[in-house]
């Protein structure tokens, strides 16, 4: 009810950022970037398409739809469909078909057609609308057009078609099921059942997860076959065995990624897209499609300790569907999990989760949103980010900074001579062909401990031909996390290790009798270790130590700010710990993390 409180007073929040517009200057401002406050007419560097497509989505017309749904009160029904049937004149009056910034994308018309048609068809009995039909004229000539424009403009001619058209063919199908009168309907069904057929299995690997190399597109692509196989429920349409069954992998996938919290880490691109906008939700947050794919397929191995969020389900699926989750028994996890094609490693021990990335830059090489972070680890201590992906802070405004956040250095990895992993196309934003070849060579995952060890052949092309492997070993009676990165190649080199994080860094000049005694125990020799070590606390508990870090020992420590972007166009207070050696090939570095 707050989000519809909100968007009847047309506030909204746009990545992370507040805005609000004024009913009586002219209301909401369709072609405003909220990211950096400019105009889609006004020439000028810093515009970005996103802020103001995110506006144009127009989810926050389910957001009143909602409302009016939920609200006991007639007058709060009243002034939320009031408000929703306003804002349908507004749009398509000041958005008319092919004109604006909101026209550039087939994909957000799709998104935004799926949202209109949701919205309408949960109001559609209302008096507001009864009153206002120059108001349903003009919101069905907006689907119409939206579906045409899209059929035409089906983002498929791409290298590697990708989650844009599983939008455009999702939005397709949502029209031709739901406004079956429109005079294109049945041709838009029909081409769009064969389509997103089609694209869940170019588009899914082999162990559910994603075939473009980030969890952020994963979960927006699984909330977009999820919505076709309701609509095709809703159409009578039978999708195929295939098709459900590729879905449910991709939720067997999301169930390997999440922690306790329900949060994913953070790998490739992150544009914080959403497809099932029923409420607001952290942009890692993955863990509400659980219970969702458990309701959805009777699966109890989906049905997880902790994991109860039933928003979607309620919605998606109604009662029914809250009796066919609480029907399942719940199971437990193992602690640790691989997504073998994915190249994804997730190390859990309590409340410790590490998470090694090893796999391709998706999109069949492309990779359009990978990113350099070839042997990267995440790593999360009681919710904390310890170790964290730098994230996406934007795509087009500003070029350079894309480019950092997308490079080696950007990450909690291994750098070799200054050099990146895969050479970044700077003219080219969503390309990132796959030199490195990362690839996992050994998981071993035992209730004491786990042993992972990966590969990438990125740096191959330097002198001295170095190859990078890296091995993680996480001990869960010893409460510690070592890391062994070992360089084979020949020659002099500078090699440098860095770990980002979010979380409160304090560095201990000396370390402590206590962490001697561990990393002794640990059976780790004190002789590769720095004399020094860093502390990470919690962010309301600074000072709390949950972990130390101790680096290899004869580097070049440094510390400086760093932004981390937990979603996109976010840019949380961070900090880069960099440790520079001067190393001949072969060599051998060890980091270790006490817990």
């Amino acid at each position: 009810m707050r989000r519809a409180a909100r968007a009847a007073r047309l506030e909204f929040d746009v990545f992370g950022r507040k805005v609000a517009f004024d009913a009586r200057a002219g209301g909401v401002d369709w072609a405003l970037d909220p990211l950096s406050g400019l105009r889609a007419d006004a020439d000028s560097a810093g515009f970005d398409p996103k802020g103001a497509w995110a506006l144009g989505r127009l989810d926050h017309l389910v957001a009143l739809a909602q409302g009016v749904w939920l609200s006991p009160l007639d007058e709060v029904r009243d002034r939320l469909c009031e408000a929703l049937v306003a804002q349908v004149i507004d749009f398509t009056r000041e958005n008319p078909p092919g004109q604006g910034v909101q026209w550039l994308s087939p994909m957000e018309v799709a998104l935004r057609s799926m949202n209109l048609a949701l919205a309408f068809l949960m109001t559609r009995h209302r008096p507001e609308w009864q009153r206002a039909p120059s108001a349903c004229l003009s919101l069905v000539a907006a689907l119409w057009a939206g579906g045409r424009f899209v059929e035409a403009n089906l983002e498929s001619d791409t290298a590697v078609p990708n989650n844009h058209l599983v939008a455009c063919l999702t939005g397709l199908f949502h029209l031709g099921v739901l406004f079956a009168e429109l005079p294109d309907a049945a041709r838009w069904r029909a081409r769009a059942a064969s389509g997103l057929c089609r694209e869940i299995e170019a588009q899914t690997l082999g162990d559910g997860f994603g075939f473009e190399g980030s969890t952020g597109y994963h979960r927006l692509s699984t909330e977009l076959f999820t919505l076709a196989l309701f609509a095709a429920d809703a159409g009578g349409v039978d999708l195929g065995r295939a098709f459900q069954e590729r879905l449910r992998a991709r939720f067997w996938a999301t169930a390997s990624l999440v922690d306790a919290s329900g949060h994913v880490p953070q790998i490739g691109d992150n544009d914080s897209g959403r497809a099932l906008p029923l409420t607001s939700r952290h942009s890692l947050d993955h863990g509400y499609l659980l219970p969702l794919g458990a309701a959805l397929f009777g699966d109890a191995t989906l049905r997880r300790t902790g994991f109860d969020d039933l928003d979607e389900v309620l919605f998606l699926m109604g009662p029914a569907g809250l009796r066919r989750f609480e029907a399942l028994a719940e199971t437990m996890t193992h602690p640790s999990a691989v997504l073998p094609q994915a190249g994804i490693a997730i190390l859990r021990a309590g409340p410790v989760t590490c998470a090694l990335s090893a796999g391709s830059n998706g999109q069949n090489g492309i990779g359009g949103h990978g990113h350099n972070d070839k042997l990267a680890i995440e790593l999360r201590c009681h919710g904390a980010r310890l170790v964290a992906d730098p994230g996406s802070p934007g795509y087009t405004a500003d070029p350079d900074e894309r480019t950092r956040y997308r490079s080696t250095a950007a990450h909690a990895t291994l750098e070799i001579d200054g050099e990146e992993q895969n050479p970044i196309p700077t003219h080219r934003p969503f390309a990132l062909p796959d030199i490195s070849r990362a690839r996992l060579t050994r998981v071993d995952l035992g209730p004491i401990r786990d042993v992972v060890e990966a590969v990438h052949v990125g740096y191959r092309r330097l002198a001295g031909a170095p190859i990078h492997r890296r091995q993680i070993v996480l001990d869960r009676q010893r409460h510690t996390l070592a890391i062994a990165d070992r360089v084979l190649g020949s020659g002099r080199h500078r090699l440098i290790l860095r770990f980002p994080s979010s979380a409160p860094v304090r560095e201990v000049l000396a370390l402590s009798k206590e962490t001697r005694e561990r990393l002794v125990r640990g059976g780790l020799d004190l002789e590769r270790f720095a004399d020094s070590a860093f502390e990470f606390g919690l962010p309301d508990e600074p000072t709390n130590a949950v972990a130390v870090l101790v680096l290899p020992r004869g580097g070049e420590v440094t510390t400086s700010p760093f932004a981390i972007a937990e979603g996109y166009g976010e840019r949380l207070t961070g900090t880069m710990i960099e440790c520079a050696f001067e190393r001949t090939l072969p060599c051998e570095l060890w980091t270790v993390f006490l817990f």
